[in-house]
């Protein structure tokens, strides 16, 4: 059972795709397939020191593909996807592609590179136990064993793992857009993706012609201190919604108290409950507590389709039926566990994150919040064993970038909300900030955000954009029972 994530990225020639690429020097891409991409691309490997600053030792292959511009006359700039985590595969973003760049492929090629670390470029990945056991573990024994995984995951590593910080992975990636013969290139980044857009932009700034920042995380929010803020402020809106909502108030009128009762139940000590696993049917014993329900109510709250169906948990746990939190989140995390490698986004965590955060500030964190703190605590545990680099010395200047941006948040996201949109733009000049109503995190699949983004990336500029679309955008119909959104119930 997967309730809760303890860790919660020739033959092209013959068919008439032509693009800058094909007569770049340094690469031999060859025709492959990349996973949820029908159509086969092309793709290639670039060969990197480990150390790059010494120049010697360990190499690295770094993987990348190029999705060919449908057009004959491909325009010169790609567009570059720079995906979540981090830790997540580049290479696994065909999906996310085809449901809202498949507009900008018409005449651009897309660059999508499996960066140091992630996915198949020397992967740091460790061998965790199975989620079963380990959620039937308390607070305490499940923090020694995720050290002691970790631990002897280090040992089992081919690699210096404090080699593998978001501005190596960014030097890499601009070898390889040269290699590729693109003088500039346009970047869209989701969650994480827009801090790497972020420095990229400030450490290569004439190779960046426009940012799309889809859930935006600046400089200034140290990932993931303020995660149980922002995830406290996406339940209270779900708590206000559902009061506004005649189905959803009649079907549960004291949701707020509710989800207070069941923390309270819960407490940090946790309640031992056997269920069958919603993907196997086995049965299974996992111990909630409080800070494990956060923790999986905030991963609901990521999706605006999903989290119809939270009011109806937390009713249903308050009556001591956890089967539908549990079926809802085990779907989630299994779905999105297999693209991400744990090394790697501990490596970047715990350098760039956690090593910036201000000890009183993390103590303020944990004292206040609706949602609790285990994020943030996970983080802080595994960090504790994880070797750190030095604070990259990027993170000390002043990040900025004259490029054309748009920023994109949704209203509801429990992670990077619009307050860090805001902050975003603070840095950048030539930026319009974009707020998405009724969507939880990344926005660009959502309503006419797929068009906005063509038409930023195909003019070069902000000029005429009109986001006004966006408010067509509705929150789905709330879950009164198993059976779907209901109607207000009448008298007769």
């Amino acid at each position: 059972m997967r309730p809760f994530r303890v860790w919660s990225i020739a033959v092209a020639l013959s068919c008439g795709f032509t693009s800058a690429t094909w007569g770049a020097p340094g690469f031999e891409l060859e025709p492959c397939h990349i996973p949820g991409f029908e159509q086969e691309v092309l793709c290639g490997t670039h060969t990197v020191f480990e150390d790059r600053a010494a120049a010697t030792g360990r190499q690295l292959e770094i993987n990348f593909a190029v999705i060919p511009a449908v057009d004959e006359t491909a325009e010169a700039d790609p567009l570059v996807v720079l995906p979540g985590g981090p830790g997540q595969a580049g290479m696994d973003m065909g999906p996310l592609v085809e449901l809202v760049l498949s507009s900008v492929n018409e005449s651009r090629d897309i660059v999508l590179v499996d960066q140091r670390g992630m996915g198949s470029s020397h992967p740091l990945e460790c061998e965790m136990p199975d989620e079963d056991g380990l959620m039937a573990l308390t607070t305490e024994a499940l923090h020694q064993e995720t050290k002691e995984v970790l631990v002897n995951c280090l040992a089992a590593l081919d690699a210096d793992v404090t080699l593998y910080t978001q501005d190596l992975a960014n030097q890499d990636m601009h070898e390889i857009l040269i290699g590729l013969g693109y003088e500039q290139a346009n970047f869209y980044g989701v969650s994480w993706g827009t801090r790497t857009a972020q420095l990229y932009a400030h450490q290569f700034p004439e190779q960046v012609r426009t940012m799309v920042l889809d859930g935006s995380l600046p400089l200034r929010n140290q990932a993931p201190l303020h995660a149980g803020a922002d995830g406290e402020r996406a339940l209270r809106q779900i708590f206000r919604d559902c009061a506004a909502d005649a189905v959803c108030q009649q079907a549960f009128p004291r949701l707020e108290q509710d989800y207070q009762e069941v923390i309270d139940k819960l407490g940090e000590d946790g309640l031992s409950i056997t269920l069958p696993d919603p993907l196997t049917g086995e049965p299974a014993t996992f111990l909630l507590t409080s800070s494990r329900f956060g923790d999986a109510l905030r991963g609901i709250l990521y999706s605006a389709d999903v989290s119809r169906v939270l009011p109806l948990i937390i009713h249903r746990a308050n009556q001591g039926d956890f089967r539908a939190l549990v079926g809802v989140s085990s779907t989630m995390a299994s779905s999105n566990a297999d693209s991400m490698t744990i090394g790697a986004s501990l490596t970047i965590f715990c350098s760039e994150e956690l090593a910036r955060m201000d000890a009183a500030d993390v103590a303020r964190q944990k004292t206040s919040g609706l949602i609790g703190h285990g994020l943030l605590e996970n983080f802080e545990v595994a960090c504790s064993v994880w070797p750190k680099a030095p604070i990259p010395a990027i993170y000390q200047q002043s990040v900025t970038s004259k490029a054309p941006t748009l920023i994109l948040s949704g209203e509801l996201d429990p992670i990077t909300p619009p307050r860090w949109g805001d902050a975003t733009a603070e840095s950048l000049p030539v930026s319009l900030h974009l707020i998405a109503p009724a969507t939880g995190h990344n926005v660009g699949p959502r309503g006419c955000a797929s068009d906005l983004i063509a038409q930023v990336i195909e003019q070069g500029n902000l000029d005429g954009l009109d986001g006004s679309c966006l408010e067509e955008l509705t929150r789905p119909s709330f879950f009164a029972d198993t059976n779907g959104p209901g109607r207000v119930a009448s008298d007769d």
